[in-house]
């Protein structure tokens, strides 16, 4: 089972369809012009695949996409998300990791991709006893604010962690 959480247009999803042919995969992206892209590159997937248009997020609420202003093409991988006010419209779902592992109907995650622009803060700010069910962890933290929630959880389990380009990556040890 793999879970990939702001899959942006389906790039890593793909890759890791390639990579494990009999693996299923989840896949989780807010903005709706990136979920366009991401349900046509992983068209040749689709019995493997499900794709979920919302944010993640610690708990169920509606959430708000932020585009930042003239963000040049190419760039969407930027979007972040908020919860939303009760008077703003264009809402989206969130959803959280132990609903995600509940709807896949396994017991464990193989691989966990997050890449949620700093969405980690409030993910792993919340009350989670999920990272005992993630294999290996794959993690892009943005900045110190995001990382120290995330840091704080992740060292109550057992981990090998390693650092690659931009991206934090955690092993479960084998006990």
């Amino acid at each position: 089972m793999i879970i990939d959480c702001g899959a942006n247009v389906g790039y890593s999803s793909a890759f890791f369809m390639a990579l494990f042919p009999k693996a299923e995969l989840i896949a989780v992206e807010p903005d709706d012009g990136n979920y366009m892209l991401l349900n046509k590159n992983l068209l040749p997937y689709r019995s493997r695949a499900t794709l979920i248009e919302a944010g993640v997020w610690s708990k169920s609420t509606a959430l708000v996409v932020e585009k930042p202003e003239n963000i040049p093409h190419g760039n969407e991988w930027a979007f972040t998300v908020r919860e939303a006010l009760p008077s703003e419209t264009g809402a989206i779902n969130s959803v959280d990791i132990p609903r995600l592992l509940d709807m896949s109907g396994r017991d464990r995650i193989s691989i966990l991709k997050i890449d949620i622009e700093g969405s980690e803060k409030e993910v792993f700010s919340a009350n989670c006893d999920w990272p005992s069910k993630v294999d290996n962890l794959v993690i892009e933290l943005r900045g110190d604010e995001a990382a120290a929630p995330f840091l704080d959880k992740i060292s109550q389990h057992p981990f090998e962690h390693s650092h690659c380009g931009e991206l934090d990556v955690y092993k479960r040890i084998a006990q």
